[in-house]
């Protein structure tokens, strides 16, 4: 249905807001903004206006009030968040909804918007030309964000109450809906009026002396005087954060992360006060963030009983302006330490997460952990047990953050520290901690490998564990034997340092062994019994004993060599395991042959010198991705394979 066209409108102004435009529209027509919505085709229930619209107007809603207030297209969306741009550079208006209630304290918990408008005064008072002086100024769209708390225009501090009645001035009462106007059946009112209702009086009269009415324009704004470096230190933060508001030319922001890491920081702020007091070298904004902050901390500390809940959400932001200028000013100081690296970062972060975990309920523990903000951020988040991203903690937490921007991928790690890189790399921690057994050896190189695996893949020892195809008790029986190894403060230092350096070894690889691939390759791999004929041929003094070397182990000790993995996790050793069989002469016929590969003489020293070729043979027979040809060819002593193919060295 087509909607009449409004015999007078308005041009809209710089940044104007649609509740603002509606409210100017209505003054000049002398009509309720109720009755404006109808004739421009707002036609919902009861004339509501609905919040929504404040993100975006739909199309079958834009063209007919367009129509009717002879706008084009774009400057009638260009008075909603989404269509101003603020939605795309303004992370926290993502996937923002306000089309019920519900949704309107979920958005004013992620601080996504605030359907009360804050307001400069100066600004509404106009800039001196007619229309304006007439009309008023603008209600600007950012005024609805969180992070507007100052005008860089009149470098003053926003206010967010009315400075007669002291209430917000979109703040509907109990007796009225959200909406993008409250008393939105009231005419008369200037734009710059206070709307909201005097006691005992009903929402919906048009009748104006019912209304507050003071004027946001001529009286004293409600915002705290600033001494002047605190006011200066506010609006340099507020012009950062307005140029982060506005996209490139690519219409998108310049660091998508900035806002979600500045909000998530000021809840951390808030929720471990006072602890980071020491970020704000002022005790003004001290104060201001102390009046916000300690009631949300004194009721965290109360168990929750019987009775009433506490008014009010911990994670909305502060409805005074002040108030939100002090504590980002805190949060930002904060965040302008993410460029020290992210141990200098964590050493900032951890002790308030500490303390402010300790305050949070388990839900609001996991609701914080599932919020998004940037890897960098989450690395200094993170809970961490013996240099390890705790095991616990909700699923859909950050964990899954790799502990560092690596160029090699956790396919690139195998499941145990090759020998080379142990030697090359660790020679430092070996002297630190002593002599190392075998076998303590063996479970530093694993939990070297599964902190890679943290590194380029996030995630917890556990889930790394998973992603080598590790078993998870022997991922654990490494860390606990890890812990006894690296007891001196300084070698866990050293331990970070030296699978730091691996992990730079790998970054500098041009290529790299994807050692998942050759796990899922060899998976139902073994050495067939024309292959073993052809090794263990010329042999007179390996006789069939238990503990001889059998198809089985040359299976498994081939199988570790290739994958770089524990022969013990091998799928051959799995397989027997899996009936209940006993494993202790193949594991033992293996270890021989691992003990001769050390030695010069012996047909068992021969025998794994023919398993290495086989092995190297086998290992690039995989990484070609045609193993099934090759592997039909076994080497000889020689280096070639009995079809002629050259073993790799």
């Amino acid at each position: 249905m087509g909607h009449r066209i409004l015999a007078r409108s308005l041009a809209p102004l710089p940044e104007e807001s649609l509740p603002g435009f509606l409210l100017r529209l209505s003054y000049r027509l002398e009509l309720s903004p109720a009755r404006i919505g109808k004739l421009c085709g707002f036609s919902t229930p009861h004339r509501r206006l609905p919040a929504l619209y404040l993100l975006a107007l739909p199309s079958p809603i834009a063209g007919p009030f367009a129509e009717a207030t002879r706008l084009s297209a774009a400057e009638t969306q260009a008075l909603t968040l989404t269509g101003s741009g603020l939605a795309a550079t303004y992370a926290p208006l993502y996937s923002t909804r306000l089309d019920h209630g519900r949704n309107h304290a979920a958005a004013q918990q992620r601080w996504a918007v605030n359907l009360s408008s804050r307001f400069c005064s100066l600004c509404l008072a106009g800039d001196g030309s007619p229309v304006q002086n007439q009309f008023g100024g603008p209600w600007k769209l950012r005024w609805h964000l969180p992070v507007a708390f100052a005008c860089t225009t009149h470098a003053l501090p926003l206010s967010g109450s009315c400075p007669l009645c002291r209430n917000l001035p979109n703040r509907s009462p109990r007796t009225e809906r959200s909406g993008l106007l409250i008393q939105r059946a009231v005419r008369g009112l200037h734009p710059a009026q206070c709307r909201q209702p005097l006691p005992g009086t009903r929402s919906t009269t048009a009748d104006t002396p019912h209304s507050c009415g003071a004027r946001f324009d001529q009286l004293p704004g409600t915002a705290p005087k600033l001494g002047p470096g605190d006011l200066d230190r506010v609006l340099a933060l507020q012009l950062r954060i307005d140029q982060r508001l506005s996209a490139d030319e690519s219409g998108q922001p310049a660091d998508p992360y900035y806002f979600r890491d500045l909000v998530t920081l000021a809840h951390l702020i808030k929720f471990s006060w006072p602890s980071g007091a020491n970020l704000v070298h002022s005790a003004p904004l001290v104060s201001l963030i102390d009046t916000h902050a300690t009631p949300i901390t004194r009721q965290l500390g109360q168990p929750l009983g019987p009775g009433p809940r506490p008014a009010g959400s911990p994670w909305r932001a502060p409805d005074d302006p002040a108030q939100c200028a002090a504590l980002l000013v805190a949060a930002d100081e904060l965040l302008s330490h993410r460029d020290e690296g992210d141990a200098g970062y964590r050493g900032r972060v951890q002790p308030l997460a500490r303390l402010a975990f300790e305050r949070l309920t388990p839900n609001l523990a996991a609701a914080f952990r599932r919020m998004d903000f940037s890897p960098t951020l989450a690395r200094a988040l993170a809970r961490k047990t013996n240099g390890f991203y705790h095991a616990g903690g909700h699923p859909r937490s950050r964990l899954r953050t790799p502990s560092r921007d690596c160029q090699f991928g956790v396919e690139h790690v195998p499941a145990l520290l090759p020998t080379a890189w142990w030697d090359l790399h660790f020679g430092e921690l070996r002297e630190l901690v002593g002599p190392l057994t075998g076998w303590n050896t063996r479970h530093v190189r694993r939990a070297a490998s599964l902190k890679l695996a943290e590194m380029t893949a996030g995630g917890t020892w556990s889930a790394c564990a998973e992603a080598l195809d590790t078993p998870w008790s022997t991922a654990q029986q490494s860390l606990n034997i890890l812990k006894r190894v690296l007891d001196p403060a300084e070698a866990w230092r050293e331990f970070d340092q030296a699978v730091t350096r691996t992990a730079r070894h790998l970054d500098s690889r041009t290529s790299r062994i994807d050692y998942a691939h050759r796990r899922r390759t060899l998976l139902h791999w073994s050495v067939s019994d024309a292959t073993w004929r052809e090794l263990h041929a010329g042999f007179t003094t390996l006789k069939a004993e238990p503990t001889s070397p059998s198809p089985t182990a040359a299976t498994a000790l081939v199988w570790a060599h290739v994958t770089q993995g524990d022969y013990l996790h091998s799928p051959a050793l799995t397989a027997l395991r899996t009936p209940g069989r006993d494993t202790t002469a193949v594991v033992a016929s293996v270890n021989q042959l691992r003990a001769a590969a050390r030695r010069t003489k012996g047909e068992k020293a021969l025998l794994a010198g023919r398993l290495e070729l086989y092995a190297a043979h086998l290992a690039q027979a995989c990484d070609q991705a045609h193993h099934t040809a090759l592997m039909t060819g076994t080497p000889r002593d020689d280096g070639v394979t009995q079809d002629g193919a050259p073993c790799a060295s």
